[in-house]
């Protein structure tokens, strides 16, 4: 064994017993072919992604082990593959640092009482940086997701599927017929100020059924929603889902299909308003109507469906193509070639990737 191996902090960790809090679980999930464990933190609904090596070291944390005995049995059951020391040492401090640890020496509730008012003081200071784009929790809806469900769930099988495809197709059918007519003067028909008033009350309705739609879906397949709200974007009231859960399905099938449950249902209302828009007179309904077709519709697919933009088309990108956090692993990867490539910084460290991530990396930054 090389001196790397040992660590002159070891002893610092050695004697600890540490293990899981209740609060924590770990999924197995396969990403690109290759095998990972996800864990999920059910107090503060963060994710984490461990290799199969610092999982096992995560399993032998039982509250009776010392660290040294962990790591010795790993050395056993891995050989040359067993971690460094420094290696479990980063990740006893990783898994402490997001209080998924306890042990008969890491002090508990004191700590926790400190770290979770730190995320509160994070969470409006970054609404003070970011007044553009502040979050507000409400309540917690997952009484209401459970009560009904029922009616929702219809709508996530292959029934409604068909349904969805027959209403959407009939719509761009109406459209395609009317295109002159809808299209004619469409800036200044939605800036008028008569129309003002009904784009913004019209928009945030639109994004609660959009946003019910994450959270219907994530319980339909099994998860749980403990975050709604108002996000204030550029002072225009929003609903919020944290529909954060569906990382922990295991079927990426699952993931897809809450990513994109919003999008689905706002272009489902946009088909509705379509129809409406045609056989209606002049009016205030008409108005309302054409409003739903542009914010439900046109609007929808160029943001939330723009996988470039930081919504649900991006979240299913990273799904289908199974790289968890493209776009902030994909900026680390390129900071880190220009770093090691163009700053000629040799001892630059290159970002933990799976086969085929680093490619996507480069493609999508």
């Amino acid at each position: 064994m090389t001196d790397s191996y040992f660590s002159p902090s070891w002893y610092r960790v050695a004697g600890l017993k540490p293990r899981l809090r209740s609060h924590v679980e770990i999924h197995r999930h396969h990403y690109r072919g290759e095998l990972w464990y996800v864990l999920e933190d059910h107090s503060s609904g963060k994710f984490q992604r461990f290799t199969p090596t610092a999982n096992l070291i995560i399993g032998l944390m039982n509250g009776r082990r010392t660290v040294q005995e962990i790591w010795d049995v790993a050395r056993a059951r891995l050989g040359e593959d067993a971690p460094t020391q420094d290696e479990v040492i980063r990740l006893l401090s990783q898994l402490h640092s997001v209080d998924a640890l306890q042990s008969d020496v890491i002090p508990d509730t004191s700590e926790l009482v400190k770290r979770s008012k730190k995320r509160k003081q994070a969470k409006r200071f970054q609404n003070l940086k970011s007044p553009l784009f502040v979050r507000f929790h409400i309540l917690d809806p997952e009484r209401f997701l459970n009560r009904f469900e029922w009616l929702a769930r219809p709508f996530f099988s292959w029934f409604g599927a068909v349904i969805w495809l027959a209403a959407v197709g009939f719509a761009v059918f109406l459209a395609a017929l009317h295109w002159p007519e809808l299209t004619e003067n469409l800036t200044d028909r939605i800036l008028a100020p008569s129309n003002l008033l009904i784009l913004w009350l019209t928009f945030p309705i639109l994004k609660a059924f959009h946003e019910f739609g994450h959270g219907f879906a994530v319980k339909t397949k099994g998860g749980e929603v403990h975050d709604m709200g108002i996000m204030l974007l550029v002072f225009t009231p929003i609903p919020y889902v944290d529909a954060s859960a569906s990382s922990a399905f295991r079927e990426k099938r699952e993931r897809v299909v809450v990513g994109a449950a919003g999008m689905a249902v706002e272009l489902f209302l946009a088909a509705l308003a379509m129809m409406v828009w045609v056989s209606a007179e002049p009016g205030p309904v008409r108005s309302v109507a054409y409003n739903v077709i542009f914010i439900a519709g046109v609007s929808s697919i160029l943001f939330n469906g723009n996988p470039l933009l930081r919504y649900d088309a991006y979240y299913i990108l990273s799904d289908l193509i199974e790289i968890p956090n493209l776009g902030t692993r994909g900026t680390k990867y390129i900071v880190y070639l220009l770093q090691r490539y163009l700053l000629g910084i040799k001892d630059a460290e290159e970002p933990m990737a799976a086969r085929g991530e680093k490619a996507w990396f480069v493609i999508y930054s």
